[in-house]
């Protein structure tokens, strides 16, 4: 009988001897990585804070411009435009602008070639445009000019209607337009601007829809 319990005993020591073996082998393993957590933790970072600029643009609403440029008047070549105009900032996205801009018609080809009267007098080919129009700031972003110098910019798309005086008459104006503008500093703005001025005229005799695209160039102060 005694013989019997030795042997149960030799076979129980011999079952708990790998457990044991596995036990040690993980405290071997895991010391020296706690005793690295614990140091790591008395370690703490010098990181030197640095003040951050977060409103470069004043915050003020209202924006003032002048432009010049170029309009092709549709049958009437392409004469010199000069525009300015007044802007109310609803948000960071909408803006309301209302714009008056004044040119001088050219001639026609039919007066170039023909010897009779000119189709308008000289006060009837004073071109003259007034509306308001909303626009909305597409993409604003940043001009990258070297690795330290970079200017705030932003592309805005507009929609807008008015009144265009010509020829005589005074007709309604659809006036679609796109704008690009690149900050110099937080109160003005180096502004470019491609427009669409719709309307309908009869001064070679039909009755049509004219566009007269124009580019424009200019600046603009923020108050």
């Amino acid at each position: 009988m005694d013989t019997r319990f030795q042997r149960i005993s030799i076979m129980t020591q011999q079952k708990q001897w790998p457990s044991m073996r596995l036990f040690i082998l993980t405290f071997l393993l895991l010391a020296p990585a706690h005793a690295a957590f614990a140091a790591e933790s008395d370690i703490r970072p010098s990181v030197e804070r640095r003040e951050v600029l977060e409103d470069l643009l004043d915050s003020e609403n209202f924006e003032v411009g002048v432009k010049v440029g170029l309009i092709s008047i549709e049958d009437f070549e392409t004469s010199t435009l000069v525009s300015g105009h007044i802007g109310y900032h609803i948000s960071e996205d909408f803006y309301f602008k209302a714009e008056y801009a004044q040119a001088d018609a050219g001639q026609t080809s039919f007066e170039k070639l023909s010897n009779t009267s000119p189709l308008l007098t000289d006060d009837e080919r004073e071109l003259s445009y007034y509306g308001l129009n909303i626009g909305y700031n597409l993409f604003p972003g940043e001009i990258f000019l070297s690795d330290n110098w970079a200017f705030n910019s932003v592309f805005s798309v507009e929609l807008g209607a008015g009144s265009t005086e010509f020829a005589g008459d005074d007709q309604f104006t659809v006036n679609f337009a796109t704008n690009f503008r690149v900050f110099a500093n937080d109160w003005i703005a180096w502004d470019i601007g491609i427009s669409d001025h719709i309307f309908d005229t009869r001064v070679t005799g039909e009755a049509k829809t004219t566009h007269n695209l124009s580019f424009t160039t200019g600046v603009s102060f923020y108050f």
